[in-house]
C-alpha cells in the first residue's frame, strides 16, 4: 500500500525546485497514524550549514536520534536551496500540537507535512536561497492539499514545549511572502514580462546589487514617479501661495521646467509611454462640450 506522500517530489519538482530523492524515501515511515496532512510546519535543524556543506542533517533526519526515531520530517531543505525528501509517510517532526491559524490542535505527525531547514537557527539564520526554496515548497504542498496559505505554520506556532524554530524567521511575514509567491506563480509568462516592463519604465534600471537608483535625467538620478511627486508639489505649493517667492532651482531649473529637462534627457522609448499616459489623463479632465 502506497504511503500518503508519494507525490511530494514530483509536486516539489513541478514547481521549480531542484530535488533529490533520497534511496528508500516512498517507503519511508515512523511507526503510528500515518499523516492527513491540512498543513506545512517549518522547523529549523538546529546543525551549522553552508554552501560548502549545505545539507549536513539529511542522514540524521533519516536515521533519527537516540531519543526520537526517525524519520524526523517529510523533507530537508539545503542552505543551497536543494530539497532533499526523505519520507512519504508519518515523521517524528511536530508531536504534541495546539491549534493555530486555521489548523485545529492535535497530533502534529499528522496534522503537518514538515520541512527541516538545514541550519543552525540561533547565530545563523536561513540563507536567501533556503528561504526562497522554503517558500516554493510550501506554496506548492499547500496547493496539492488544497488549503489556505495560513496553513503554514512555524513550530513555534504550534508547539507545547517551546520550541523556537524556525529560528530568524518572522512567521507572519514569511506567510505575507507566500501569498505574493502564489500570486507571481499565477502569472502567465506575458503577464510577468509587462509587469517587468512597466516596472523598469517606472522605477529605471535597477543598480548592481538590484536596488532602484532611477533614471540619468538633467536633475540627477530620478524615478518617473518621483519626478511627477515634484511637480504635483510644485504646483500645489504655487497654488496655495502664489504671492510666494519662488522656490530655489535645481540645476538651475525648478518646477515644471525642471520636469521638462528630465522627459527630454530621457530615453524617447521610457518616456514615450508615459506621456501619452498623462495626455490621456488630462484629455479625460477637460469638460465635456457644452458642459
Amino acid at each position: 500500500m502506497a504511503l500518503p506522500l508519494v507525490w511530494l517530489a514530483d509536486v516539489l519538482r513541478a514547481a521549480g525546485l531542484a530535488v533529490v530523492e533520497t534511496p528508500g524515501w516512498k517507503e519511508r515511515t515512523a511507526s503510528g497514524q500515518q499523516p492527513a496532512a491540512i498543513g506545512v510546519l517549518e522547523h529549523h535543524t538546529a546543525t551549522y550549514a553552508s554552501y560548502e556543506n549545505p545539507a549536513p542533517t539529511v542522514q540524521m533526519c533519516i536515521d533519527g536520534r537516540e531519543d526520537l526515531a526517525g524519520p524526523l520530517c517529510h523533507a530537508v531543505i539545503g542552505f543551497d536551496g536543494v530539497v532533499h525528501v526523505i519520507a512519504a509517510g508519518r515523521a517524528n517532526h511536530a508531536g504534541k500540537a495546539k491549534a493555530s491559524g486555521p489548523n485545529p490542535a492535535g497530533d502534529g505527525n499528522t496534522l503537518y507535512v514538515g520541512f527541516e531547514w538545514d541550519y543552525q537557527g540561533v547565530e545563523q539564520g536561513p540563507s536567501p536561497e533556503q528561504h526562497g526554496a522554503a517558500l516554493t515548497a510550501t506554496v506548492a504542498v499547500l496547493r496539492h492539499l488544497g488549503r489556505p496559505l495560513e496553513a503554514a505554520r512555524g513550530h513555534k506556532e504550534t508547539s507545547v514545549t517551546g520550541k523556537i524554530d524556525p529560528g530568524h524567521v518572522d512567521m507572519d511575514r514569511f506567510r505575507a511572502d507566500l501569498v505574493t509567491k502564489d500570486q507571481e506563480d499565477e502569472m502567465t509568462p506575458e503577464q510577468d514580462a509587462m509587469l517587468r516592463r512597466l516596472e523598469h519604465e517606472l522605477l529605471g534600471p535597477r543598480g548592481p546589487e538590484g536596488q532602484i537608483q532611477g533614471w540619468q535625467t538633467a536633475v540627477g538620478p530620478r524615478t518617473i514617479v518621483a519626478m511627477l511627486v515634484d511637480l504635483v508639489n510644485d504646483m500645489a505649493a504655487d497654488n496655495q501661495n502664489p504671492q510666494a517667492a519662488p522656490s530655489a532651482p535645481q540645476n538651475g531649473l525648478q518646477g515644471p521646467e525642471a520636469i521638462k529637462a528630465a522627459f527630454e534627457a530621457m530615453p524617447a522609448d521610457q518616456a514615450a509611454p508615459l506621456l501619452a499616459e498623462l495626455v490621456r489623463i488630462q484629455q479625460q479632465r477637460q469638460p465635456a462640450p457644452g458642459a
